[in-house]
């Protein structure tokens, strides 16, 4: 118990993980963590995948020579009640399907989710603890990409180093840059989250301030405006027009022409430009936009195709993600 003590009795930094840094980097500005989970599209992917990847039941088989069947394992109640066998001082109230949940978050966002496995004085594991993967850092052999040598995680008062025995490492797939872990599908998709953020903001923007971009000009001749005068004018439609203002009425005392500059909202279009990003977001982790409610898909849905829709969720992501949950348990632990 010693290590476990070590590690959450100090608490995590969820921020000093080198593995979450960024998704992706164009150029200057890179696509970070960050960006996907404040982004609506990608969250809705993912808090369906936590809600739905839980509902599977644990079954643990062993094989007598024959053929396979159910056997009784104390990893059935582990995986049942993830802490239930640690001192109830140590504690945490998380069920087996709050584990799954809070791996597939990480898996999702990171490629990479982390259990600490705990034990007892004898060295028998008796219990899991999740571990964000933000405050975990993987560090391979030397001479040997592929192989982990330990692990690093991250607390508020410094770094605990932990070997790959003690870690439960669940990889999507592998990282061609970094060999001994897996990578995130949201980097191919990468600037098409950025592109959704920015629309958002855009939006937001628009809505504080209804009024496009206008010049103010005076009209007629022997109407002249010094620069406190525009400066003051200008301020006052500012006021008048935004925020909680928005939609006010601005009646100037001088003969005035107003021209609107820049675009307007239905020039750009912004209701199709984030349907893109939906599509390729939902595509890339194979859960249909449909299945969690993102306009691109609810344009084409009906009753009779939303079972369908539900039965490619469940055969593109849900499948093939509790196959390679099943395949870490089995080797790992």
């Amino acid at each position: 118990m010693r290590l476990f003590e070590r590690i959450f009795t100090k608490g995590l930094n969820w921020n000093r993980g080198s593995s979450a840094s960024f998704l992706w980097s164009p150029g200057a500005v890179p696509v970070r963590e960050a960006d996907a989970t404040q982004n609506s599209a990608v969250m809705a992917c993912v808090f369906w995948a936590m809600r739905n990847a839980g509902r599977a039941s644990f079954l643990i088989q062993g094989f007598d020579g024959a053929e396979w069947g159910r056997v009784d394992h104390p990893l059935g109640e582990i995986m049942r009640r993830p802490q239930g066998m640690i001192d109830a001082r140590d504690r945490a109230n998380l069920s087996g399907r709050e584990l799954i949940s809070a791996l597939v978050y990480s898996r999702i966002l990171d490629g990479n989710a982390f259990a600490l496995k705990i034990r007892n004085a004898e060295g028998r594991m008796i219990g899991l603890e999740w571990l964000p993967h933000s405050c975990v850092r993987v560090v391979p052999v030397r001479d040997r990409p592929k192989l982990v040598d330990y692990y690093e995680i991250f607390g508020s008062s410094g770094v605990v180093r932990v070997g790959r025995e003690d870690i439960l490492h669940d990889r999507d797939g592998l990282d061609p840059e970094r060999p001994c872990m897996g990578i995130s599908r949201l980097k191919s998709v990468a600037r098409q989250i950025a592109t959704d953020n920015q629309i958002a903001a855009y939006s937001q923007s628009l809505l504080g301030n209804p009024v496009p971009s206008l010049i103010v000009s005076a009209k007629g001749e022997g109407v002249r405006l010094t620069q406190a005068d525009a400066d003051y004018v200008a301020e006052r439609m500012r006021q008048a027009t935004s925020r909680e203002n928005a939609g006010g009425v601005v009646v100037p005392t001088f003969p005035a022409e107003v021209t609107p500059i820049g675009f307007k909202p239905d020039d750009l279009a912004i209701g199709q430009l984030n349907r893109l990003p939906e599509v390729r977001i939902t595509a890339v982790l194979g859960i249909p936009a449909v299945v969690v409610g993102l306009g691109a898909g609810l344009d084409r849905a009906t009753y009779s195709n939303m079972g369908e829709a539900r039965a490619a969720a469940t055969e593109e992501f849900l499948i093939p993600l509790w196959q390679d949950l099943a395949n870490t348990f089995t080797d790992q632990l």
